[in-house]
């Protein structure tokens, strides 16, 4: 086994050297239930861009993102190399590729790239004896790593033999089989130095109103979490981009995102920085993205993780982009031990709590993330972690399982053994589907492993945390009840209480049902053996099956999509009947305080009620309470302070504005259950439900009548 290469540095200005290659680059992702990773392949077209400042091609790079495109390329001709990224969402994908061009063209050099590879040695060596269609893994940071690839190559006369052991960050089994896994480059301290895939065009042909631009302003993570791919040591000094190239990105995509509006594309941003806001340049980026908002009406949204540090920093920053931003307090586990076992101890826990609360403050929407299953994790711990960041006031909770990340210090044996993990394997959602390469038809779906018990957790708590979770993910997050999450803090008592009692009640009628489907389905979607998995994956029509939805899904936000789509007054009993009981053992069950629950329950039902079909039956009820006035935060927080002088019948309705958003979403993603689940796990949800007008009078002419929103009444 072969480390010790130095590796070959950049060539200094107009020093580049001739190389007669035709290269492609494809960051490919499944299209054929729905756009699984939907970004525009930016990382690609930084590589490209950075390798053709070092090496002289005669062809521009062919960048690939839609498989079905790669695949007409290929019926016409195939590259003298093709460089596929590497990531959990789409390396079968990508090898399933890989292995027919290897099989109709064998001198085609495959290289591989990304995160989606372990970071033992020996784990490295299995997985490449595994994967013998890939010539080459390049490790960490590939800009600098693929030119010099590029370049050795062709000095080489395209001898891979020649060149494995000899190039920094690229790794390979040489034909004798030994390893060569060279140690990575040194990294690059300026991401100025990566030209601007966006500014130079590259990447204009992605620009279709299904992708959305990401952009990455910083590269790197001081934090050393260890179930993440930036928590090794090779990414703890974060390197920057110049003010200036940022800029020329958010005026270029601006310009383009506004066409896309005109014909219903998407609005959005992704940016991929691990800790946005916490830098001093993050405020000029913001303050760039607020001019484009101006300028372009874009970006309406922002999907990112803020940092873990720096509150005050990030608050500005949000404050800055009009609430497109949400914040994100991402705790992961509030447990001592949990946080000691996953090197997670120079963040500060208070601080995040504080961001909700200040974030509520300014109108922000905020998050937080917990992990079930971390090492020393328990139920007792993760509900007491759920706790605390719901009793602070996160706008959302998102309760996820471990995955167990190749390219994390969590995912290896060692760590596996220590704390007695247990794994399971399942499908990606969204991440499956077949093509038709050089003639023949390749299936493929993507396997992550997840841990579903350890020394502290057993499986049966496992499975009850899960059931939790999507209590959680359907009365908390996204405020759909959040007029009774606010009365139930106003009164002093627990929400989490709340959540806990639903959590163990009966469910009435069909939502019982509900739940023992999501059971069933968790249960029945992990696997013990990952052989036999990929076997299934295989059979004829089993891929079918999870395209049309039966196999396959998030089940989360397939459940709660059902939930508010078919089961309002299901939600509506189980809320009524939980609140009465924890009002009643709080000594809070006053007439005034039941008379208010049943108007916010009315309310929300009705907000929530034919938002993707039969959008023009509109909702009416009578209310005793301005509702909306309570929860906008707009009237006192005592529910007496809110009675009406007498009863207002409401009616609820969708905006042009609105319309416009579900319109565009529908268009993207589709109106089935596991299109619309996308849609809720895409889209602050509160934006899409329907407005509360009174059919008071305030002005009638001979032929309109105009209505008051309602919480804005004098």
């Amino acid at each position: 086994m072969s480390n010790g290469a130095d590796g070959l540095m950049p060539m200094a200005t107009g020093e580049r050297l001739r190389v007669n290659l035709r290269v492609w680059l494809a960051d490919l992702t499944y299209t054929q239930q729905t756009i699984a990773a939907d970004v525009i392949p930016n990382a690609i077209g930084g590589i490209a861009e950075f390798t053709e400042t070092q090496v002289a091609l005669p062809t521009p790079i062919r960048l690939f993102k839609y498989p079905e495109k790669l695949s007409l390329a290929l019926s016409g001709e195939i590259p003298d190399v093709i460089g596929f990224s590497n990531y959990i969402w789409n390396f079968s994908l990508s090898y399933a590729f890989a292995c027919r061009i290897k099989k109709i063209a064998p001198r085609t050099i495959v290289v591989f790239g990304g995160p989606n590879y372990p970071i033992v040695s020996e784990e490295q060596e299995r997985f490449l004896r595994a994967h013998q269609a890939i010539d080459f893994h390049i490790v960490k940071e590939a800009e600098l790593a693929f030119a010099n690839l590029m370049r050795a190559l062709w000095e080489a006369g395209m001898d891979t033999e020649a060149v494995k052991g000899q190039v920094g960050s690229v790794h390979a089994i040489d034909a004798n089989g030994e390893a060569h896994l060279v140690e990575a480059e040194s990294r690059l301290r300026d991401l100025t130095e990566i030209p601007s895939a966006y500014v130079s065009g590259r990447l204009d042909e992605f620009f279709d109103g299904m992708l959305l631009p990401i952009i990455q302003t910083n590269r790197g993570c001081p934090f050393g979490c260890t179930f993440c791919v930036e928590g090794v040591h090779y990414y703890n000094k974060v390197y920057k981009s110049s003010v200036e190239k940022v800029t020329a990105e958010i005026d270029f995509i601006g310009s383009k995102m506004a066409e896309l509006q005109k014909q219903n594309g998407r609005n959005d941003l992704f940016i991929a920085d691990s800790n946005f806001g916490m830098y001093k340049d993050d405020l000029e980026t913001c303050r760039q993205l607020a001019r484009s908002q101006k300028l372009y009406n874009w970006p309406e949204y922002i999907n990112v993780a803020t940092g873990k540090n720096q509150k005050e920093r990030i608050l500005e920053a949000s404050r800055l982009i009009n609430g497109a931003l949400r914040l994100s307090g991402s705790v992961q586990s509030l447990d001592p031990v949990v946080l000691e076992n996953i090197k997670r101890g120079n963040i500060s826990a208070t601080g995040l709590m504080e961001l909700a609360m200040r974030a509520s403050e300014i109108g922000a929407n905020s998050y937080s993330e917990i992990i079930l299953g971390l090492p020393g994790d328990s139920k007792e711990a993760h509900y007491k972690t759920v706790s605390t960041v719901m009793d602070a006031g996160f706008t959302n909770i998102y309760l996820f399982q471990l995955m167990l990340l190749p390219g994390t210090d969590m995912c290896t044996d060692a760590c596996k053994a220590e704390y007695g993990m247990v794994s399971r394997f399942r499908v990606l959602p969204r991440c499956y589907g077949y093509f038709d390469v050089l003639g023949a038809r390749q299936t493929a779906a993507e396997i992550e492993e997840i841990c579903v018990a350890n020394s502290t957790l057993s499986f049966d708590d496992y499975l009850e945390c899960r059931q939790f979770h999507l209590v959680v993910t359907i009365f908390h997050n996204d405020a759909v009840f959040g007029a009774l999450l606010g009365f139930l803090r106003s009164l002093g008592v627990s929400v989490y209480q709340w959540m806990e009692r639903m959590c163990h009640a009966p469910k009435p009628g069909r939502l019982g049902q509900l739940f023992e489907s999501f059971d069933r389905a968790t249960r029945e979607e992990l696997w013990e053996d990952r052989d036999a998995l990929e076997d299934f994956i295989q059979e004829p029509d089993v891929v079918e099956r999870f395209i049309s939805g039966e196999l396959g899904n998030n089940l989360l936000f397939v459940h709660k999509t059902l939930a508010i789509t078919q089961y309002r007054q299901e939600l509506a009993e189980l809320a009524d009947r939980t609140i009465r009981q924890v009002l009643r053992e709080a000594g809070q069950d006053s007439p005034e305080h039941i008379a208010f629950l049943e108007d916010a329950l009315a309310y929300h039902t009705s907000r929530m009620a034919n938002l993707f079909e039969s959008r023009d039956e509109e909702p009416q009820v009578m209310l005793r309470h301005d509702v909306a006035a309570f929860e906008a935060g707009a009237a006192p927080n005592r529910v007496e302070q809110c009675r009406l002088p007498e009863p207002v019948s409401y009616r609820f309705v969708l905006d042009d504005s609105q319309r416009a958003l579900v319109d565009r979403y529908l268009d993207i993603y589709g109106g089935t259950t596991v299109g619309i689940g996308r849609i809720l796990s895409k889209v602050y949800v509160r934006k899409l439900f329907r407005n509360a007008v009174t059919a008071n009078v305030v002005r009638q002419d001979d032929s309109e009548q105009h209505y008051q929103i309602a919480g804005l009444q004098n």
